[in-house]
């Protein structure tokens, strides 16, 4: 699915479709805030995976962020000058919090080009990156994540649409089609499984009571919302326009 520049989505609500299981062209969901994405982040053990691709001739910012959370951004980045894919991230630390840049250490600008798909695996305190299921970069860290992240849902095609400073907005033009966030596995292989089968088949995995969101962007009604493949309808929305700068 394609994510225009400046028209970003984000996962924030549980949305109740108990009355349109079986019709999603419909005029309203009920919904309500899922504090789910606001606490997975520090959790010692989660999976975030994404196919995505960023062409050379997309608009986007310096740096764009594939998903991310807003103030002292964490988030999957990509750096159009340096041609840099990179996991950032803020830790708390004494006297001030400590920024990390993760790069992935064997992605090119073809690579992002023509389409990858990208794993964060984060095992206690070490982050581990995957290139298509394939171990690229290890990276430990002290103490836990900052407390921003435990606010706002997470964003995709950004990572702070109504952020202060413009240059730390994050925004890009971006083709994802796949996102999925398993919790309480650091298992690469589970993260394998969700990507390379269909929904369905994945009801009876030991996991399956884990996978938070599950998309892969087939399904996606006639208000703009992408259906979630995993069991608790934690679908996308693109971000109200009152909420970008």
């Amino acid at each position: 699915m394609k994510i225009k520049y400046k028209e970003p989505y984000w996962l924030k609500y549980k949305w109740d479709i108990t009355n349109h299981h079986d019709n999603q062209y419909v005029t309203k969901h009920d919904k309500e805030e899922n504090y789910v994405f606001n606490e997975f982040l520090h959790k010692d053990e989660y999976i975030i995976t994404c196919n995505f691709k960023i062409k050379s001739h997309y608009k986007t910012d310096t740096i764009c962020m594939v998903y991310g959370k807003p103030g002292k951004n964490f988030g999957l980045s990509y750096n159009t000058e340096s041609k840099t894919l990179a996991l950032e991230f803020w830790s708390l630390n004494e006297p001030n919090d400590k920024v990390h840049f993760v790069p992935f250490k064997t992605v090119t600008e073809k690579d992002v080009s023509r389409g990858i798909t990208v794993s964060i695996i984060r095992r206690n305190n070490t982050f581990i990156l995957y290139r298509e299921f394939e171990e690229d970069n290890v990276y430990e860290f002290e103490n836990n994540l900052v407390e921003d992240y435990k606010y706002d849902g997470l964003y995709v095609g950004c990572s702070s649409p109504d952020c202060e400073t413009e240059r730390q907005r994050y925004h890009g033009e971006m083709d994802v089609n796949h996102l999925s966030i398993l919790t309480s596995t650091s298992n690469i292989n589970d993260a394998v499984d969700v990507y390379g089968n269909e929904p369905e088949t994945l009801l009876n995995r030991r996991y399956y009571d884990n996978l938070i969101c599950l998309f892969d962007f087939k399904n996606v009604n006639n208000l703009g919302i992408v259906y979630d493949e995993s069991k608790y309808t934690n679908f996308l929305e693109k971000v109200p326009k009152e909420y970008i700068k």
